[in-house]
């Protein structure tokens, strides 16, 4: 009976330190993840404003001056300093003439830990955004 005790502790001894070591490495991970999920939702959150922003510079602009090229220019301007890194892609502002409707396109890769290492996944940090703004009826 002693012996078997004793054999049987022997085998099993160390196995509460491996499955520790599981658990770290698992939460590690895991929490590598969690930090690149949240990377791109701030990314997102960040560059929706800035294109909601300069919609509403755009439709302002439009609305005083019934140009397209100021328009456009004010929201650059605006994006320029609500987020220098936003990537302005050809057609990245398109005013409606008829209507005064701004629609504003920004793109931005997000900074990742993981995902943007990855072939895989690097299609994951890219975030495109559009905002539209239409002239107030005030």
């Amino acid at each position: 009976m002693r012996g078997s005790l004793r054999r049987v502790h022997r085998e099993q001894s160390g196995l509460v330190g491996k499955i520790i070591v599981v658990w770290l490495v698992l939460v590690a991970v895991l929490g590598i993840f969690a930090v690149d999920a949240a990377s791109v939702l701030f990314t997102k959150f960040r560059l929706s404003d800035a294109a909601a922003t300069a919609a509403s510079t755009a439709v302002s602009t439009y609305q005083n001056e019934r140009d397209v090229a100021a328009a456009c220019g004010a929201a650059q301007l605006s994006v320029q300093q609500a987020d220098p890194d936003a990537t302005m892609a050809k057609g990245w502002c398109k005013v409606d003439t008829s209507s005064g409707d701004v629609t504003i396109t920004l793109r931005k890769t997000a900074t990742s830990v993981i995902a943007g290492r990855f072939a895989f996944t690097r299609d994951l940090t890219k975030v495109v955004q559009r905002e539209t703004a239409e002239p107030s009826s005030l």
